[in-house]
């Protein structure tokens, strides 16, 4: 791959990782359209870009969660410490649904991507899920977040493992559909969103280290996870700007442009 179409894709994984517009249908439009075959190699590093950039701006989330299991092997009387104990384990059953159905129908799911009219119509049931936030009402915080949430938050990730159906985008509109306000579910769905993208760069792990690369695929990389992970920092900031206005429906209007010029550039055989 040539550099400069590594330096697209970078940017293009970076804004859409957390934008609610899918990450994974937006690569499969743009290699489609740059002709670039991104490699098992480069997909993992675009993925740490991200993951690192979500490391940096939720630090302090980070600590607390730590710190949280921690706290699970230890009896204390704290209100603190039972709180970041709970989001602990909160977090943990919403990721469990998608990584069991990840590796059980991992090689399915990856079926989808090669069908750009699955992503083309995941890109408009992703419009209909930001639009659908708008009836919503909106009171709940995310330290209200309880067993039951957790779990619908969760199975909304499972179906967000198609292309096209953005991961935080069903995620957050699980969460404001259950009463939470647009800024909280989003932080809850960033919080869940680095263990999920660790998990899936560790599973993918041993095929990387297969593959081998070149000294000029090892620049490749490099800079896809610079470019990666400087977009991310920006698509988060973003995010949480946008969701604390409660605006998230904007982004249900780019969805739809997105499936249009998905089924369009199909149509006329560009990818």
């Amino acid at each position: 791959m040539v550099l400069w179409k590594s330096i697209v894709l970078g940017i293009v994984q970076g804004l859409t990782e957390f934008l609610p517009v899918s990450s994974s249908g937006h690569l499969v439009v743009f290699s489609g359209l740059l002709k670039a075959d991104a490699t098992l190699a480069y997909d993992v590093a675009l993925h740490f870009g991200s993951l690192i950039a979500l490391c940096i701006f939720f630090w302090g989330d980070i600590v607390g969660l730590f710190q949280g299991f921690l706290a699970t092997f230890r009896h204390s009387r704290s209100h603190e410490e039972a709180r970041k104990r709970n989001t602990f384990w909160l977090i943990v059953a919403a990721i469990i649904p998608s990584g069991i159905i990840g590796v059980v129908f991992g090689s399915r799911i990856e079926q989808a991507f090669k069908n750009v009219y699955v992503v083309a119509a995941m890109f408009l049931v992703t419009a209909v899920l930001l639009f659908l936030q708008h009836f919503s009402s909106t009171t709940r915080t995310i330290r209200e977040v309880g067993w039951k949430d957790a779990l619908a938050i969760g199975i909304g990730q499972v179906f967000a493992l198609l292309p096209g159906l953005s991961r935080s985008g069903t995620t957050m509109s699980v969460g404001v559909y259950r009463g939470f306000k647009q800024e909280d579910a989003a932080h809850f769905s960033f919080l869940m969103a680095i263990p999920t993208i660790a998990g899936a760069a560790i599973f993918k792990l041993k095929d990387f280290l297969q593959a081998g690369m070149s000294s000029s695929s090892f620049t490749e990389v490099g800079i896809g996870v610079v470019v990666s992970g400087l977009t991310s920092l920006i698509a988060i900031g973003l995010l949480l700007r946008v969701a604390r206005r409660g605006k998230m429906q904007w982004f249900a209007l780019y969805c739809v442009a997105a499936a249009l010029f998905t089924f369009a550039v199909h149509y006329l055989e560009l990818i």
